[in-house]
């Protein structure tokens, strides 16, 4: 995976994690939620798993997130 992949799939975790943790939400929570196990979920908020677009958007949606705020900063510090 390129360098730039893994900083884009990093960013997104960090703003499904800083989400979650406003929403008083436990991962186990969220993957019910998105109907995947926790294992995936915590993969995703870590950057070590690229599930694709759609399980993003699940995540995001299942914190009560919009796709604005998942995609949030993601610009910032890419080369």
């Amino acid at each position: 995976m390129e360098h730039r992949d893994q900083m884009i799939l990093r960013r997104l975790g960090q703003n499904l994690h800083a989400e979650r943790s406003r929403n008083s939400l436990t991962q186990e929570q969220v993957a019910d939620r998105m109907g995947v196990k926790v294992t995936q979920y915590s993969r995703m908020e870590r950057g070590e798993h690229d599930t694709g677009i759609t399980k993003f958007l699940k995540a995001a949606w299942a914190i009560g997130m919009t796709p604005d705020d998942l995609f949030r900063r993601l610009e910032d510090r890419m080369p």
